[in-house]
């Protein structure tokens, strides 16, 4: 017996919207960072190092998760560790299925509101892609018709420049019409360079950077206006 709920659901099937809108894996709408920040919290114990926010903060908003490691220890003064034995465990770590994401529940409303409208949703991931795949399978994202996009090279930022151009090309719009939800500014300033129109939802780590020519900013999930974001894709 077909519902009504079946009957909206193969309605909006045929919707399609002229927008996109680009998430972070690792960002504050999922959790992600939090995850991160826990994950190599505990792995740098074990190495007898104090891995603090502040430095955190510091050292490993930029680049992808597993290139701060580096940085981070040498920032703890941590002489002897081993780089890749660390970078080894992270990601041993992430696949075990010890760690995972913790959508916030705005995330899922933009969800349900993209797919009822047609609004195409691809998660972005700075870890290496046979992770990001197992960290995105465990998520629930790719039932809520999201796809994912692991990023392949390494840049200062990430996701950076090179990054937002190549998500917006393969969802054949144009880029002013695809919408990156980001994080951290360093992210914010990357996607505007390639004309994407930004939206910056901040989480603990990130409140403190500078979003500027982000079309909102907000300071936390909780705080995103779902209604203001999706009256900037209207249909057309």
């Amino acid at each position: 017996m077909v519902t009504k709920d079946d009957k909206k659901l193969d309605a909006a099937a045929h919707v399609v919207s002229p927008y996109a809108l680009i998430i972070e894996l690792e960002g504050s709408l999922t959790g992600g960072r939090r995850m991160i920040f826990d994950v190599l919290k505990k792995l740098f114990k074990k190495e007898k190092l104090n891995l603090d926010e502040a430095t955190f903060i510091r050292h490993a908003l930029g680049a992808a998760p597993l290139d701060a490691i580096p940085e981070l220890i040498a920032a703890l003064d941590g002489e002897g560790v081993s780089v890749d034995k660390l970078q080894a465990a992270f990601l041993a770590a992430l696949q075990s299925g010890d760690a995972e994401l913790n959508l916030a529940p705005v995330l899922r409303k933009l969800l349900d509101t993209a797919r009822a409208q047609g609004i195409p949703v691809v998660a972005a991931s700075c870890l290496p892609a046979e992770v990001a795949e197992v960290v995105f399978g465990k998520s629930g994202l790719a039932e809520a018709g999201v796809t994912l996009h692991a990023v392949t090279g390494k840049s200062v930022c990430c996701p950076g420049r090179q990054d937002w151009q190549e998500i917006s090309r393969g969802l054949s719009r144009l880029s002013r019409r695809c919408f990156a939800v980001v994080s951290t500014g360093a992210a914010c300033h990357a996607a505007l360079s390639v004309d994407l129109r930004v939206i910056a939802v901040c989480d603990e780590f990130t409140a403190a950077q500078d979003f500027g020519g982000a079309e909102a900013v907000y300071d936390s999930p909780a705080d995103l206006d779902l209604a203001d974001l999706i009256a900037r894709m209207p249909a057309v």
